[in-house]
């Protein structure tokens, strides 16, 4: 807005000044200040074809405004009457702003939706002090007005992070609490904690037959169900894998519903963060958990990414952040990977998420980074709306691997979020997964959720390798070796594990 006032009054000078010798000077600023306006409005969404809205509104409201201005000059109007006619088309303008309201304080980064907001009702905004700000004098102000305040990050090692300066806001209005938080100085930012429901799990009752368990390395009985073996050649991957050495025991975290610890073929794999995450009533956890990071060559159900022989690379976790009912919140998810990470976890599984709305990335985005900060690898899943994943989060935040689906024709799966605006987006096998539940036993179920652990057990035994591998360098990897396949422009390229070993050397 002010870049067009500034050009708008250029305008008038070029207007009134065109007959004297300092027309052209005038000319040539009204000129830069269009250029100024357009370069303001392209760089104001993330999105080039964004900004377009922007640019019509406002070359629309500067001829309005020459127009009127012309016609002063001109003497068809009055002076007088030219100037209360431009105050009201730019209090117009004003109305009629693209940006939501709060846009200094919010990280929009042209992710707006017009998804409805589900807040949590026990703390509906995540609110960012400025630094240098005593959380003390927030939390007293807050408290004043009503609303109750809590620290919602505790990070073990807050001098590399701002999380440590994030409340978590509890209101009792919250159109009003929002307009309050916009003009507070203590404030840098706000966000609506919302809800994130996981979306209903596909089960098919039979996975598609492989006929592959006959050519496998490994003695695992329900191989002949797990149809990815085949398409990411996984006994190339065991071969060359009983031929590597692991530098150290690389350790996985599912953030989820909880992983039953007792399961057959998980207990071998398994370590306790905190007994409370080693149950699982939903059962969404314990599936990912299998793929990720299943016992394997151990004569009982599955095989998995986390190799054959007893000599082991990977051993895995669970962290709730998400209830018996799939339901979490942002708040739960991101103290999850801080507490994942705090934990010493090497790589984090995200299979959840939902659509993103407005500024809902950029505590993410936070919490990768303090993960990638501390040497952990930060995986997510696309998600399971046929959308386009740079909409939905945490798949979008700044430095995520991106995990989107395919069935067993190495084609995308009909649900699966898009990764092509993505940073890293990748593909693997999410149709007809066959894998752990609670119990010790196995079902079948798709899913970008089922997609996202092969992901973090191949990166996890990667690291095992190499223990200095980051996000960036793993990625690249993947990218690298990984296959074209039909939909690849909008999926990735489908991971190949033994691929993907060579390129990691020992």
């Amino acid at each position: 807005m002010l870049v067009l006032i500034i050009t708008s009054l250029l305008l008038s000078l070029w207007f009134f000044r065109k007959n004297f010798k300092d027309g052209p000077l005038w000319m040539l600023g009204t000129y830069l200040g269009i250029g100024l306006l357009l370069w303001t409005d392209y760089q104001s969404v993330f999105v080039a074809s964004e900004a377009l809205p922007r640019i019509i509104r406002d070359f629309l409201l500067l001829g309005m405004v020459g127009f009127i201005q012309s016609l002063a000059v001109n003497k068809r109007i009055s002076v007088w009457v030219a100037i209360p006619l431009i105050l009201f088309i730019f209090a117009l303008a004003h109305f009629l702003e693209f940006e939501a309201p709060g846009e200094n304080k919010t990280f929009t980064d042209g992710l707006q939706t017009t998804m409805p907001i589900d807040y949590d009702e026990d703390g509906e905004f995540l609110v960012e002090i400025k630094q240098g700000q005593a959380g003390e004098a927030f939390r007293a102000d807050a408290v004043s007005r009503g609303w109750t305040p809590r620290s919602a990050f505790l990070p073990a090692d807050g001098q590399s992070t701002s999380l440590d300066d994030y409340f978590v806001l509890d209101v009792e209005d919250v159109q009003s609490a929002a307009e309050i938080l916009q003009n507070l100085p203590s404030v840098a930012y706000f966000e609506p904690n919302e809800v994130i429901q996981l979306s209903p799990m596909e089960l098919n009752e039979v996975a598609p037959k492989t006929g592959t368990r006959s050519s496998l390395s490994i003695n695992d009985p329900f191989t002949d169900q797990q149809w990815a073996m085949g398409v990411l050649k996984m006994d190339e991957y065991y071969r060359l894998l009983s031929t590597k050495s692991p530098v150290k025991i690389a350790r996985i975290a599912i953030l989820d519903t909880g992983i039953d610890s007792q399961h057959e073929d998980l207990s071998d794999n398994y370590f306790s963060i905190d007994t409370k995450y080693d149950n699982d009533p939903m059962g969404h956890g314990t599936h990912c958990a299998g793929i990720a990071a299943g016992t394997t060559n151990n004569g009982i159900g599955i095989g998995s990414l986390a190799g054959s022989g007893d000599q082991p690379f990977v051993e895995i976790t669970g962290i709730k952040v998400l209830n018996a009912a799939g339901m979490g919140t942002q708040k739960s998810i991101i103290a999850g990977i801080i507490e994942a990470v705090d934990e010493g976890v090497d790589i984090i599984s995200l299979s959840l998420g939902g659509p993103s709305n407005g500024s809902r990335q950029k505590a993410y985005s936070q919490a990768v980074k303090y993960a990638h900060d501390h040497g952990a690898i930060v995986i997510a899943a696309a998600g399971n709306s046929n959308a386009d994943a740079f909409n939905y989060a945490p798949a979008n935040a700044t430095g995520m691997i991106t995990v989107s689906a395919l069935d067993q024709y190495l084609l995308r799966a009909p649900f699966s979020n898009k990764v092509d605006r993505l940073q890293r987006g990748i593909a693997a096998p999410g149709v007809g997964i066959y894998s752990t539940t609670p119990n010790s036993t196995y079902k079948v179920f798709s899913g970008t959720s089922m997609a996202c652990p092969f992901v973090a057990g191949l990166i996890g035994v990667m690291k095992s390798i190499d223990p200095e591998l980051n996000a960036e360098e793993a990625y690249d990897i993947l990218q690298q070796t990984g296959l074209d396949v039909a939909d690849g422009k909008v999926t990735g390229r489908v991971v190949q594990p033994a691929a993907a070993l060579r390129a990691i050397g020992n």
